[in-house]
């Protein structure tokens, strides 16, 4: 794969990475590997009183465009007092028979208005649901394992019963799955997409979920916001580069991450400037044409800049473009986004330990490794060296780590070293893809370094 690089101002660049040209018994989206953002059908949150087509275009135009199922999903806010019987202090009456006609008149307007701009299509299953709107939108979306959730959007407007920018972001606080806010104008999928990225777990996600809406031939660019206070040479992050090499270093993982689900014919570029986030993505999407903007809606903090929920907040609320903001993944997996876009990954969440450590077993059995041992009560050790890694397992009944070596040689000799009172779990992958495991416990820590096989 070639890559050019063109400089365009100090901390600005842009590369651009040529995807493969189609095969002769290919097709225009084909891809080397399942995209991790597409699962389920995709849901149409509404009420049935929009008078814009373009969440209906978009939803169809998504849904044809990843051969899932659309669904529709409309909440009914509860009405706690329908009467009072007058003079007698009663409780307020609940009458069946209203929530019931309720229901069916929602249904036949969300039905009406899809049907509107449908062109004759046939009608979409539709989940009616009471409660609060974000809440139940958030819950169906889980429920169907739903790919996005498509809201319409109002900019600038807070309507008590209309799903706009604010409802947008309310259900990104109710929802694991990604939100596209929608607003009027739309007829086809975006050929340019800005993806804001801090190589934060939910950043990645928003990545990959945008190379599913791309259109063909179109282009996809990571934009990274560097802060102003880490664009000096002199900063260095952890490993000692300054921070713009750390930055290409991270995209070209990122890269490497993205690059079996991108659709033959579609570009991937990047982008590194300086200043606020905000005015970064901004001018950005204004200087690529940008026809849809990506951010992740929260992350770790990583060179001390973040694309936090307030970031993604204020891009669904201003922004000309439809937003698709995207939630982190599980723990288990963003761990391992960090790991390999980042170059590292720590927690000090028990609950995420066992998974995270079968995962370093799973990428690292039978290598060559050592252990490495600092605790002030036993002073410095370093135990089995030669040995090849077996597992390293985290017991939450005994709340210890394991860490079992084999000898190459002879597997029926193998080394055990148990790790009380841990603290917290990290992993680092050096610049020849070789990890390191830490242990921290007390005042003390355990190294599990591995080598080549």
């Amino acid at each position: 794969m070639q890559t050019s690089l063109t400089i365009e101002r100090p901390m600005s660049t842009t590369v651009q990475v040529p995807t493969p040209a189609p095969t002769a018994t290919g097709t225009s989206r084909q891809v080397t590997a399942p995209n991790p953002a597409r699962r389920g059908p995709i849901l149409l949150a509404c009420d049935g009183t929009g008078q814009s087509r373009a969440p209906v275009i978009a939803a169809r135009l998504i849904a044809d465009r990843l051969g899932v199922p659309l669904e529709v999903v409309a909440v009914l806010e509860p009405q706690v007092m329908y009467g009072v019987a007058i003079g007698t202090g009663a409780a307020p009456m609940f009458m069946p028979e209203i929530e019931k006609a309720r229901r069916t008149n929602r249904a036949a307007a969300v039905q009406n208005y899809i049907a509107r701009f449908s062109g004759g299509a046939s009608p979409v299953p539709m989940h009616v649901r009471f409660g609060g709107i974000a809440e139940e939108i958030g819950a169906v979306a889980r429920e169907r394992g739903a790919t996005l959730v498509v809201v319409g959007a109002a900019p600038h407007q807070r309507v008590n019963r209309m799903i706009g920018g604010e409802r947008a972001v309310q259900v990104l606080r109710s929802s694991s799955v990604p939100v596209l806010s929608v607003p009027p104008g739309i007829t086809e999928l975006p050929r340019q997409i800005v993806v804001a990225v801090d190589f934060a777990p939910a950043s990645v996600r928003a990545a990959q979920a945008a190379l599913l809406l791309v259109a063909d031939g179109g282009t996809l660019t990571l934009l990274h916001v560097l802060s102003p206070a880490l664009s000096d040479a002199p900063l260095r992050d952890e490993t000692g580069r300054d921070p713009a090499t750390a930055v290409q270093t991270m995209f070209e993982r990122l890269r490497d991450e993205l690059r079996p689900y991108v659709p033959s014919g579609v570009t991937i570029e990047t982008r590194v400037t300086t200043g606020d986030p905000i005015d970064g993505i901004f001018s950005a999407a204004a200087a690529t044409g940008a026809a849809l903007i990506a951010v992740g809606t929260h992350g770790p903090r990583f060179l001390e800049r973040l694309f936090v929920g307030s970031v993604a907040s204020t891009v669904v609320h201003t922004a000309e473009q439809p937003v698709l903001a995207v939630p982190s993944p599980p723990p288990a997996e963003a761990l391992e986004f960090w790991l390999r876009v980042a170059g590292t990954a720590s927690t000090a969440n028990p609950r995420e330990w066992e998974e995270a450590l079968d995962g370093f077993t799973r990428r690292n059995g039978g290598h060559r490794a050592s252990v490495e041992v600092d605790d002030p009560s036993v002073g410095a050790q370093l135990l089995g060296r030669g040995y090849a890694l077996s597992g390293v397992t985290y017991d939450p009944h005994d709340k210890r780590v394991e860490i079992m070596l084999i000898d190459p040689g002879d597997a029926r000799r193998h080394l055990m070293h148990s790790v009380p009172g841990v603290d917290s779990v990290a992993m680092t992958v050096d610049d020849h893809g070789q990890e390191v495991l830490a242990l921290s416990h007390g005042r003390g820590h355990t190294l599990v370094l591995v080598g080549p096989a």
